[in-house]
């Protein structure tokens, strides 16, 4: 295992990271048997840092991951993610900072290494089908990000991060005001907008080259999606992104799954080939902090592990892949 800076926080992780969301099911439907076997998987690995939010599994995640913690006695560095609603606006800072002291609740910890905002953010507040925060509900007086500040005062958090889902221009906000140590990047082969130039007509949403300004900024990023809710995989039918659920405007599954098939002939990959391909991918840019795959077995994390020893893509194969999103790969037909 390598290990990397996130930004310029000094805290060093595994550049696997454990996510502990809801695609991969370990850690809020499997038994618990099955899940510490996984975890001691990862440890042994070299993995330390694990990834999880209130909205795995309305908390059992929180709750399985700070349980099994503590019956083996593992102090890995823990990221976890705090969801507002319409409910909060009264006083969001007062919102924040409950949300935060529930979540180290069912972590039973008194502390956690980082704490991120895991609402949307557009650029007005409640914009579209899921209630979101404007920037200046996060970066304004009274705001998440004085919720935050709070509790790092008290001890209970080190770092801020957010969720890097909604609106760019919201997004990018967030990342120029210098408030944050890290973010949550939805970047991978099939939408590569955060880090790699596409066309203006990109039918994905096109997140401007952020990790570019995150770079600027001094913050880390911990990559999520790199295998598109499992498109990216030998089995793209356990991975559960079939749900209809759109994390990210225009990365649709069945269009995903489609974009994959051009992604296999470009590359020559196919089966855990193409899966330790995407990884590879997420670990090139050099913002990245942490690549977070969510594992369903020891196979996975073995596979996933043997990543942070190979290369990356090389030059003939980021070409060829350049040369796909600038075509219509970004399109249905």
């Amino acid at each position: 295992m390598r290990y990397r800076t996130i930004g310029s926080t000094g805290v060093k992780i595994s550049e696997i990271g454990f996510g502990c969301g809801n695609n991969a099911v370990l850690m809020v439907k499997a038994p618990y048997d099955e899940q510490v076997k996984v975890v001691r998987r990862a440890l042994d690995a070299g993995i330390t840092f694990f990834d999880t939010a209130f909205a795995y599994g309305l908390g059992k995640s929180e709750q399985n991951l700070g349980r099994i913690l503590k019956d083996i006695g593992a102090n890995p560095v823990i990221s976890t993610k705090i969801r507002l609603d319409a409910d909060c606006v009264s006083d969001i800072k007062a919102a924040t900072i409950r949300a935060v002291e529930a979540g180290l609740d069912r972590l039973g910890r008194e502390r956690v290494d980082f704490v991120q905002l895991h609402t949307r953010v557009t650029m007005a507040r409640g914009a579209g089908q899921r209630f979101s925060l404007a920037p200046q509900d996060v970066l304004g007086s009274n705001g998440v990000i004085d919720g935050f500040k709070a509790m790092r005062e008290r001890g209970k958090v080190g770092f801020f991060g957010f969720s890097g889902l909604g609106e760019t221009p919201a997004l990018h906000e967030l990342v120029d005001s210098g408030e944050f140590h890290g973010f949550q990047c939805y970047y991978n082969l099939l939408n590569p907008s955060a880090g790699q130039p596409v066309p203006k007509d990109f039918s994905a949403q096109d997140y401007g080259l952020i990790l570019e300004r995150t770079a600027a900024k001094g913050m880390g990023a911990f990559i999520i999606r790199i295998l598109a809710a499992g498109a990216l995989t030998a089995d793209p039918s356990a991975g559960g992104g079939g749900s209809g659920n759109t994390l990210s405007p225009g990365s649709d599954y069945p269009l995903d799954l489609a974009r994959t098939e051009k992604v296999k002939a470009a590359l020559g990959v196919a089966g855990k080939d193409l899966t330790q391909a995407a990884i590879r991918f997420g670990l090139m840019h050099r913002t990245t902090a942490a690549v977070l795959v969510g594992f369903s077995n020891t196979t996975h994390v073995d596979e996933a592990v043997a990543c942070a020893e190979m290369v990356g893509l090389s030059d003939a194969q980021m070409g060829k892949m350049r040369n796909l999103w600038a075509s219509d790969f970004n399109r249905s037909q």
